[in-house]
């Protein structure tokens, strides 16, 4: 134990001879200490050295007047030079733009500065070396052989950083793709033809268009059939094509480089094709999409690669295409509103979701499910709704479809004070949702006794019933009505049955 504490006091004590009295790190220390007993002083200090040779990239120790008196075998390599050339030399004499001797004058450090050595960029620190408080040399330390060395390993920080970013963003928009097959509820032969193909279309990597009026669930569709695919737990990106201005499109897309156009952000910015890349983009509303950039968009789906703004390079992306609309497609390509090559690649599995007052039959079941959820949320429990109640609700027309339906529900749910929800009480928020939304009061007695609209809701539900008995067939629901087949379409057009 005695040899071992004369060991690390010898080590610590450094090599006098040279008048340098180096100071040697702690973790140097440590290892020397844990080393044991050496057999003489000069082992000691031949295994010092390698420890200072290992521990640094380069590095020199000059006295206060900056004559060199210790240099390692990495700083010999850097210069090109042998020790024995250097030592007693001036450090100037060795190495150019050096500071070193400097610090040695007034012992104030110099840390992380950067110094062309051969014309290489280097890190560099100069320390001062202290004894009883005087400064009696200094240290050249270099940090880092080259200054491309420190610019990759920002450059990879960097990379990793907005790699966090993007999947932060991904897993803030995937927390919203809620939906999946078992939140679409209904049974009729329509909605159940549709959910069919979802699921099995999900499973495949093919572009799927999913076609229905505003209100009817696309967007439930699409975040059941992503999630329902190999692909859900990638990234699921949305975007409304009807909701971006113009000129801004393709950048939402395809992303931009910096500088590419006034106000562009500093370093460019991903696009939801990019944001989207091993995952699923949903392309909502694309009926809306500008004729000018379906072009891009076109390409982007052929070719599997994108080109962002202000750039040119193109970037592969690996992405399914879920595209929805509530316009005609076919009528906007007629029109040259819209690109007919596009709509034949978006086409290629279409989903018809169909609306709410074409299955009548569904009201009674989706009112009670949504009005469940709709007393879960917001804590009532105690209210009810009658027969009567949902038999209103199955003669209106819905034009806004099961998101109108269920703002109906809601608003009777908190505003109706009563605990059975009764016929009048649907007939009441009926009238004024739709005088709402026109702009409009009427009488109640009026709208809710008119002939002419008791006459058409009894209408309208008599050919509807008459379709679903006779299984679509239009001669036998003709003869349940008494009516000619010619009549009977036209009654069916009116109704839009």
């Amino acid at each position: 134990m005695e040899d071992a504490n004369h060991t690390t006091s010898a080590f610590k004590s450094s090599d006098n001879q040279s008048g340098s009295n180096l100071a040697i790190s702690n973790e140097a220390y440590a290892i020397v200490k844990n080393i044991g007993t050496f057999p003489d002083l000069k082992n000691l200090i031949d295994f010092q050295r390698t420890i200072i040779n290992y521990c640094a990239c380069g590095l020199m120790v000059v006295d206060t007047e900056g004559q060199i008196i210790y240099v390692n075998d990495s700083f010999c390599e850097i210069h090109n030079i042998s020790p024995h050339k250097v030592i007693g030399q001036h450090v100037t004499k060795i190495v150019d733009n050096t500071q070193l001797h400097k610090a040695a004058e007034s012992g104030i450090a110099q840390h992380d500065c950067f110094q062309d050595i051969s014309g290489k960029h280097y890190v560099v620190s100069r320390i001062p070396i202290l004894k009883n408080g005087d400064c009696v040399g200094a240290l050249g330390l270099i940090r880092f052989r080259y200054v491309e060395e420190v610019k990759l390993l920002t450059e990879k920080i960097a990379e990793l950083n907005a790699k966090i970013k993007n999947l932060k963003e991904i897993r803030a928009v995937n927390m919203n793709v809620k939906y999946t097959f078992d939140d679409i509820i209904g049974s009729s032969e329509e909605l159940t033809m549709a959910k069919e193909i979802a699921m099995q279309a999900a499973t495949s990597d093919a572009t799927i268009l999913i076609r229905g009026p505003s209100g009817s669930g696309k967007e439930v569709f699409a975040h059941s059939i992503h999630n329902f695919s190999p692909r859900s737990s990638k990234p699921f990106i949305r975007i409304n094509c009807s909701a971006i201005q113009e000129n801004l499109i393709e950048s939402e897309l395809f992303g931009y480089e910096e500088g590419a156009f006034t106000g562009a952000r500093r370093g460019g910015k991903k696009g939801k094709f990019e944001l989207a890349h091993t995952g699923t983009i949903l392309l909502d509303e694309i009926g809306d999409m500008p004729i000018a950039s379906q072009v891009k968009l076109l390409r982007a789906i052929q070719e599997r690669e994108i080109s962002p703004v202000g750039s040119e390079k193109n970037i592969p992306v690996d992405v399914r295409i879920i595209a929805s609309t509530n316009q005609p497609l076919e009528k906007l390509v007629e029109e040259n509103r819209f690109r007919a090559d596009l709509f034949y690649r978006l086409n290629v599995i279409p989903i018809i979701i169909p609306e709410l007052k074409q299955t009548p039959e569904e009201i009674p079941f989706l009112s009670r499910k949504i009005w469940e959820e709709l007393s879960k949320a917001h804590g009532i429990f105690h209210k009810t709704l009658s027969k009567g109640a949902v038999l209103a609700l199955q003669s209106y027309d819905w034009p806004g479809n099961i998101r109108e339906l269920r703002n109906i529900l809601e608003r009777l749910l908190i505003m109706v004070r009563k605990s059975q929800i009764s016929e009048n009480d649907v007939q009441r928020g009926l009238i004024s949702y739709a005088d709402y939304g026109s702009g409009s009061r009427k009488d109640d007695s009026e709208e809710r006794f008119g002939l002419d609209l008791l006459v058409k809701q009894t209408e309208k539900q008599a050919v509807a019933s008459a379709l679903k008995t006779s299984g679509g067939n239009k001669s036998k629901a003709a003869k349940l009505l008494g009516i000619s087949r010619p009549l009977l379409y036209k009654k069916i057009k009116k109704y839009q049955l």
